[in-house]
C-alpha cells in the first residue's frame, strides 16, 4: 500500500511549456490528500524559488529541497539540514572568487551568483527561473552550489573539487553540486523516519539525472514520458509526459487512484 508520493517540481509536477502544474495533475494531489496519502515536494530548488513559483495547489505534507540537503515541515520551516563541512567550503569559495565558471552558493535563505553569462541565462531559462542575484560569500552555511556548464566542461570542473563533492545535473547547462553523503534519498528518508513509513509504500516522480537516486530508492519510481533516457532505464515504470496526464495515468496504473 503507498502510504506517501514524493514529486519532482521541474518537468514532473510543473509544465514549463503551460508555465504551471496542469489541473488534471493538481486534481490528483487533492485525490491523494483526501484518501490519506502523504504528498511532498523532492526538488534540487530553494524554498525562495518555490514561493514564487505556481506550484502552492496543494497542502504538502513537507519539502526535501536542495536535492537533500534541506527539508522544511508542512509551514515551510527547516526541520533538517545538511551543510558542506569547511574543507568542501573553502574550496568552493575559491572557485567562486576565481569566476572561471558560472558559481551559485544556496544558503538556508540566500541564493546568489558570482557572475551571469549565456550559459546561466538558458539555464534558468529553461526552468521558467529569473537569474540568481548576484553576490558575495559572507560567511554562512552552504547547502547547495549550482555551476553552469556544458556537458564538455564538467570533468575539468570536477577534477577541481574534493571527492566529499557530489554532481548531479538537471539541465544541458546546469549541474547541483551537494555533498557525497546527499541526495533526494536522504531526505526522503527523512520524513519517511518522522512517519513510520517503509521505503516499499513510497512512490516517487521525477524525470532529469538528480530525480534518479529516488527513483531507484522508491517502492515504486515512476520517470515521467518526458524524462531523460539515463533516468527512464533507472525506473520501474515510465509513464506519459507532465503534458499528458502523466502523474495521474501513473497513480492509476498502480491503482493509488481509481
Amino acid at each position: 500500500m503507498i502510504k506517501a508520493v514524493f514529486f519532482d517540481v521541474d518537468g514532473t509536477l510543473l509544465s514549463h511549456t503551460i508555465k504551471r502544474i496542469p489541473q488534471d495533475t493538481v486534481k490528483a494531489l487533492h485525490e491523494l490528500k483526501a484518501r490519506g496519502v502523504k504528498i511532498f515536494l523532492a526538488t534540487g530548488r530553494h524554498s525562495t524559488e518555490l514561493r514564487e513559483l505556481p506550484v502552492n495547489v496543494a497542502d504538502f505534507d513537507g519539502y526535501v529541497t536542495l536535492n537533500g540537503q534541506l527539508c522544511l515541515d508542512e509551514t515551510g520551516k527547516i526541520a533538517h539540514g545538511d551543510p558542506f563541512g569547511e574543507p568542501v567550503v573553502q574550496k568552493l569559495v575559491s572557485v567562486f572568487r576565481e569566476k572561471k565558471y558560472p558559481l551559485a552558493f544556496v544558503e538556508a535563505e540566500r541564493f546568489y551568483i558570482n557572475y551571469v553569462d549565456d550559459v546561466v541565462r538558458e539555464a534558468q531559462r529553461s526552468i521558467s527561473t529569473p537569474v540568481p542575484e548576484t553576490g558575495t560569500y559572507e560567511g554562512g552555511e552552504i547547502y547547495q552550489a549550482i555551476v553552469f556548464l556544458t556537458r564538455e566542461e564538467e570533468a575539468g570542473f570536477r577534477s577541481q573539487l574534493p571527492e566529499e563533492c557530489r554532481f548531479t545535473r538537471w539541465c544541458d547547462g546546469g549541474v547541483d553540486i551537494i555533498s557525497d553523503q546527499g541526495g533526494k534519498t536522504e531526505g526522503i528518508k527523512y520524513f519517511c523516519d518522522q512517519y513510520d513509513i517503509s521505503r516499499e509504500e513510497i512512490m516517487a516522480f521525477g524525470d532529469a539525472e538528480n530525480d534518479i537516486d529516488m527513483l531507484r530508492y522508491a517502492g515504486i519510481g515512476v520517470a515521467m514520458g518526458n524524462a531523460e533516457d539515463t533516468v527512464r532505464k533507472c525506473a520501474d515504470y515510465v509513464t506519459d509526459s507532465v503534458d499528458d496526464g502523466g502523474i495521474r495515468n501513473a497513480l492509476k496504473h498502480f491503482q493509488v487512484l481509481n
